[in-house]
């Protein structure tokens, strides 16, 4: 029997990632999510600016065979995940009623305007279209417009776009490994939906993604990504810093801030054991400050500030609560926990995993449909393919 399967991909500097899941029905509750198994490859395929694609493509394929055995058939579509070159942009769409109920169908008609038209036709392509707010006429923003009777209907977009070249090299590793991709997510809001539980998705929740290369930055407001921004500072300024001060290798680096971030004990330590916390600390401080002025700078800072859920693998930080709780100076702070998805503990409880297991509650979400036999033998452009989807939400 061929199963229902979901797949992610994630790309990050030097790391390849690849999960199958299966949505499973269970009868009164709905679809779940079983993840079946997950490929991790890790190379050298990205050095100094400079991308070895054949390489890549090597990893990618080798992950995406290993996914195939785990999952006993054949996988020919994925979701993937992108973290570089985001662009975060705001469209308000107005339009006029004339006192009619407002339906669906209205806050839809903005596939069909211009303003969405001509998204298309720069050198961006927009990800993710989520409207985030709604406004009747004069009046006050409503959380749901649907059956409201009004002259005027204004909603506020959120586009998340990424460059057509970079989606075209996203489709040729693709093409590489005899894949499909059905949509690209944006890595820190797939993290976000992995980690968040529904009260904090409802009323307001900020997420802070601590990744080794940049922190990623996202406010999830009545279930919408309302803001993104990152900053190029992650758990890599740490190893610097250990390596120019104390003069050794990356490696040696990465250890000890492993070694240092596990470890909670603090008593009967030498000098040189508190001098290496301290930097640690410091620095971790000094991230977590650098993403608050950030999010200061966003007027939905003060309408999700109450809840903020850590992700990523500074999140695994022994002291990582304390740290924040002192930058952000609130009380409702905790370690991202995978939501509605079942698996190996070592999978969906290892935060680092977040992005790939947020695909998959993103996939359970559309209406794709993951099983799909492309007997075509006409590819649909990838232009075209998004276009179509965001069309047919």
């Amino acid at each position: 029997m061929v199963k229902n399967l979901i797949n992610a991909l994630q790309i990050d500097h030097n790391s390849v990632k690849f999960i199958t899941a299966q949505e499973i029905e269970i009868a009164n509750q709905g679809s779940i999510i079983q993840v079946l198994g997950m490929s991790e490859k890790n190379g050298k395929w990205d050095t100094e600016n400079l991308l070895d694609k054949s390489l890549l493509a090597s990893y990618i394929k080798s992950a995406h065979l290993e996914n195939e055995r785990l999952a006993g058939q054949k996988i020919t579509s994925t979701l993937v995940s992108v973290n570089k070159g985001i662009i975060s942009k705001y469209i308000t769409h107005e339009l006029f009623l004339n006192n009619i109920e407002i339906t669906e169908e209205h806050i839809r008609s903005f596939y069909d305007s211009k303003d969405f038209i001509e998204l298309y036709e720069n050198n961006e392509i927009p990800i993710h279209t989520l409207a985030i707010s709604y406004k009747v006429d004069d009046k006050k923003i409503v959380s749901d417009p649907i059956g409201i009777v009004a002259q005027m209907l204004t909603v506020k977009w959120h586009i998340i776009s990424i460059s057509k070249n970079q989606l075209k090299d996203i489709n040729e590793l693709l093409d590489a490994s005899d894949l499909q991709m059905k949509q690209c997510v944006l890595a820190p809001y797939a993290s976000s939906l992995a980690s968040i539980n529904d009260m904090e998705s409802s009323l307001g929740v900020i997420c802070l993604d601590l990744n080794y290369y940049k922190t990623e930055i996202t406010i999830i407001i009545d279930d919408q990504l309302v803001f993104f921004d990152s900053t190029d500072v992650g758990l890599k300024y740490i190893n610097s810093d250990l390596q120019n001060i104390l003069n050794i290798s990356e490696d040696d680096a990465n250890m000890l801030r492993l070694k240092w971030g596990s470890d909670t004990g603090s008593k009967n330590l030498d000098n040189n054991q508190i001098r290496i916390k301290d930097i640690i600390l410091c620095r971790i401080e000094e991230i977590i400050e650098l993403a608050f002025n950030k999010l200061k700078l966003s007027k939905y800072y003060d309408l999700a500030s109450s809840h903020i859920v850590l992700t990523g693998e500074g999140s695994k930080h022994s002291d990582i609560i304390d740290l924040t709780t002192k930058v952000f100076k609130a009380k409702n702070i905790r370690v991202g926990a995978t939501q509605k998805v079942h698996g190996l503990k070592s999978i969906i409880d290892n935060p680092n995993n977040s992005t790939c297991i947020g695909m998959l509650n993103y996939a359970l979400s559309t209406e794709f449909q993951y099983n799909i036999k492309d007997n075509k033998n006409k590819k649909d452009s990838v232009l075209s393919m998004l276009y179509n989807f965001f069309k047919a939400i």
